[in-house]
């Protein structure tokens, strides 16, 4: 069995991964949590608190925490997979330079949203004028998503041409990689992107939607069975499948 220590483990995502890997070869050792829970495991509230030792340190908490956990894993000598978004670049250039194990950065565990994020890498190619809606839960922390991002990024370096110049303004989405990336908060959505392609006299429109946290599980086991095949970091599911 693969042991895990899991970093965010009662949030909704959290409770889908731990309902997802009961039955699989992976065990849940411990979770660290900002508060305590009843629960089968041990619960821990700080990282000083863990007694538990594991192979692979899986954290799907908050901003507020990730980076200080990812380098905990690394003294403690874990590969780690990171569902959490906040990470800056300076700091993700730390962890790859600290790290002797797999880290793998997946800023969305949706097997469609990473066929999404290659279709539009694809269609860059040929529509340099684009931008991206995502639609999250009122709940949702960051704005844009680290999916949106994430998509922008990829597409801004697969682009041949410059899109169009077009207005600025807060009505316009923030830029992103000089896409323009706009971030809707409603209930009854857990999590959506469209990325919206135009040319001469024709459109492109790609969408992907979840519609439950389960959708998530078959991602985060990938992502536990291909981060230990890496010893270096890596951003995006894709590198694993």
């Amino acid at each position: 069995m693969t042991k895990i220590i899991l970093a965010g483990g009662f949030g909704k995502l959290g409770l889908a991964i731990q309902e997802g890997l009961a039955a699989t070869n992976y065990e849940i050792v411990g979770i660290l949590s900002g508060h305590n829970h009843e629960s089968q495991y041990p619960v821990w509230t700080t990282r000083d608190q863990i007694t538990e030792t594991a192979d692979i340190f899986l954290d799907v908490s908050t901003p507020a925490t990730v980076f200080e956990n990812a380098q905990w894993a690394i003294k403690h000598d874990m590969a780690i997979v990171i569902g959490a978004t906040g990470l800056t670049e300076a700091q993700v250039t730390q962890l790859r330079d600290q790290s002797e194990h797999g880290i793998l950065i997946v800023p969305n565990f949706s097997l469609s949203a990473v066929l999404l994020m290659q279709f539009a890498q694809q269609a860059a190619k040929y529509f340099p004028d684009v931008e991206i809606v995502e639609t999250h839960n009122p709940k949702k922390i960051d704005a844009p998503s680290g999916t949106a991002v994430q998509t922008a990024k990829l597409i801004a370096n697969e682009r041949i041409n410059s899109a169009q110049k077009t207005s600025y303004g807060e009505a316009r989405g923030q830029r992103v990689s000089d896409i323009p990336v706009h971030a809707l908060r409603l209930p009854g959505y857990i999590a959506q992107q469209s990325v919206y392609f135009g040319g001469i006299d024709e459109q492109l429109t790609l969408t992907q939607s979840t519609t439950s946290r389960l959708a998530f599980v078959p991602g985060v086991l990938r992502s536990l069975a291909g981060v230990e095949k890496i010893n270096d970091l890596k951003i995006g599911l894709e590198n694993v499948l």
